[in-house]
């Protein structure tokens, strides 16, 4: 993706996520590192002063000119669009007024990346029951960005430096996937994991797929889907000449040698891919969303409530996100990243 602006600074958003959860404390903790970029936090810039204050951390906040020159970050420094908060925030306790400041950060950040404002988002966790006070709609980032977008099809993808799955079904209840699994919902799935990776990398991407069925259907006496859904599909995608291969038992399909045969696996449901990838890589692992028209990625973690107010969290997860977000907007995805600036 290139850089817009004439500018070969990247410009990054970057949302406070939930105001009672860690995502303050994540980016003050962020904004003391370095960056090839320039970072633009859309929050309550209020909440972030006292954060800083907590943690007894220098920040100085920046009011954003869009129309200025683009800036590379400088540690404890951080441009701001304020979005402040209708109510005193309380860390570690939910305020559904709060969750329509909440929701109009996520609201502004889409704008700006799709009007090529800025290059990348890069979003700090929220609270759904909180959002849902406002938005009973509301089910992820990922949905919010790809209506917001006009999308009909967006995948998440959790990624490590050793590891990417992808999820065919995502913030489902269990009962609801085995229907929510069609010939055309995973050509549309594992068509946008091809283009997408693709387009990144610029090769072909050997796609692993899980069944979903214990040991795949074992041939059918566990379940149908594998052999008359999964099956079908992955044929039609090797007979284009693409290197997507299974459907795989999953309890198998993770093991090192495995890991080093793909590029990325795609996993049936929620609980199915992302307790494999998040036992891997917990803390050094990003939430992208492929189909998108620019790049988003998270934390791979939630609001953390229960420590919100102790001030002790860890911004490792945020800063893998930025970073993670910079390599895909260079082309270097497929790269290590630099040893962590903390």
């Amino acid at each position: 993706m290139n850089v817009n602006r004439q500018s070969l600074i990247p410009r990054v958003a970057l949302t406070m996520g939930e105001s009672a959860g860690i995502g303050p404390e994540l980016i003050v903790r962020v904004a003391q590192l370095k960056f090839d970029a320039q970072i633009v936090v859309i929050a309550d810039k209020a909440l972030l002063e006292s954060t800083a204050q907590a943690l007894n951390l220098s920040l100085k906040l920046i009011n954003m000119d869009w129309d200025s020159p683009v800036h590379k970050h400088q540690p404890g420094h951080l441009y701001i669009e304020n979005i402040p908060c209708e109510q005193p925030v309380v860390a570690g306790k939910l305020n559904a007024e709060n969750a329509k400041a909440t929701l109009a950060i996520l609201a502004r950040a889409s704008e700006l990346a799709l009007d090529k404002t800025v290059d990348a988002i890069v979003t700090s966790p929220v609270h759904k029951a909180n959002l849902n006070q406002v938005d009973q709609n509301f089910l992820g980032h990922t949905e919010f960005f790809a209506k917001a977008a006009n999308i009909d099809k967006v995948v998440m993808m959790l990624a490590t430096d050793e590891l990417k799955v992808t999820l065919a079904t995502t913030h489902l209840p269990l009962a609801k996937v085995p229907q929510a699994i069609t010939q055309d919902e995973l050509k549309q799935v594992i068509g946008v994991i091809l283009n997408s990776l693709e387009n990144i990398t610029g090769e072909k991407t050997k796609v692993a797929v899980c069944g979903l069925n214990p040991h795949a259907g074992e041939g059918g006496l566990l379940g149908y889907e594998d052999d008359e859904i999964i099956r079908p599909v992955i044929e039609h995608f090797c007979n284009q000449g693409q290197l997507v291969f299974g459907p795989f038992p999953a309890d198998t399909l993770f093991t090192p040698e495995k890991r080093k045969a793909y590029d990325v696996f795609l996993a049936m449901y929620h609980d199915q891919g992302l307790p494999v990838i998040k036992a891997f890589g917990f803390g050094q692992c990003v939430n992208v969303t492929l189909g998108l028209p620019y790049i988003r990625t998270s934390v791979d973690h939630g609001t953390a409530l229960d420590i919100a107010a102790s001030y002790t969290a860890s911004s490792d997860s945020l800063e893998y996100a930025v970073n993670y977000a910079l390599r895909l907007l260079s082309g270097r995805a497929t790269e290590q990243p630099s040893t962590p600036s903390s």
